[in-house]
């Protein structure tokens, strides 16, 4: 598997086996496939199952991501027991990886899920963008209106130095957290025939300014879309330019690491950073 980070952990076909043999022997001997998409943070491995549906190997690439996986390991049970969990495919934690010698990290097997990315489905959905984003703002309204899961308060800065002093002088704004996914970007959002289908890599989600929430407004929906899912998620002005800072420091901070690097990463921020920079 192509490395992305100057300081990479091992997460090699050979690790997978050794880690799946110490604590998940009954998938040790199945085929395994690397996937290659625009996450950046795991290393993925699709398991295929003799019977019975595939499941999928989530490692973190460096120590820096593993705080999310262990968000997934605590989150994920009680969020796929709630509403969000009625109108959308959520990640099913199958295993809790604990670190060992292959790899002194946590890991995770989750259960896979068929779809295809919002990036990869990119131009089938431009047929069903508009019903697209009326799914995408009922999602984030949803989102926002879960309490009482195990995930962290964001702190802020989280997304980087930039933000700090901004998020400083929004402090009125951010006194009352909501619950948010936290990380809505095109690779994380799945569609089938063109309609929302999944939601998957939750381990950014926390507590804090859900409208980070609005980012697929730029991630996912063009311009002849954007307004409507607005409108549908009802976030007045002073929200939507939240938003829009959030997706703008994700974006920049992309198109800087990924781009040199040459990963798809980089080809998705730099068209949120273009529509970012055009809109209105």
């Amino acid at each position: 598997m192509d490395r992305v980070h100057d300081d990479e952990v091992d997460t090699s076909e050979q690790v997978v086996r050794s880690l799946l043999a110490s604590q998940c022997p009954t998938r040790a001997d199945r085929p395994l496939t690397p996937l290659a998409n625009t996450g950046t943070s795991n290393a993925l491995w699709r398991i295929h199952a003799a019977h019975g549906p595939d499941s999928i190997v989530r490692l973190p690439r460096t120590p820096g991501a593993e705080p999310p996986i262990l968000v997934d390991h605590q989150l994920l049970p009680p969020l796929a027991s709630s509403p969000l969990s009625r109108s959308l495919e959520l990640p099913a934690l199958v295993h809790a990886g604990q670190p060992d010698n292959s790899l002194p990290l946590h890991w995770a097997v989750l259960a896979w899920i068929e779809g295809e990315d919002a990036w990869t489905a990119r131009h089938k959905l431009q047929r069903s963008e508009q019903a697209l984003a009326h799914q995408l703002a009922e999602t984030v309204q949803l989102v926002g209106s879960l309490t009482d899961l195990p995930a962290p308060q964001r702190q802020p800065g989280d997304r980087g130095g930039p933000l700090v002093p901004l998020l400083d002088r929004l402090h009125r704004w951010l006194d009352d957290p909501y619950w948010s996914a936290g990380d809505l970007i095109a690779g994380n959002v799945l569609t089938n025939h063109g309609q929302l289908s999944a939601i998957i890599d939750w381990g950014t989600a926390g507590y804090g300014d859900n409208a980070q929430d609005l980012t697929p407004a730029w991630s996912i929906l063009s311009d002849r879309t954007r307004q409507g899912f607005q409108a549908a998620v009802g976030a007045n002005d002073p929200t939507w330019l939240r938003g829009k800072m959030f997706a703008l420091e994700q974006a920049v901070g992309g198109v800087l690491y990924y781009v040199p690097r040459n990963h798809p990463l980089g080809d998705v921020m730099t068209r949120t950073l273009s529509r970012i920079l055009t809109d209105g």
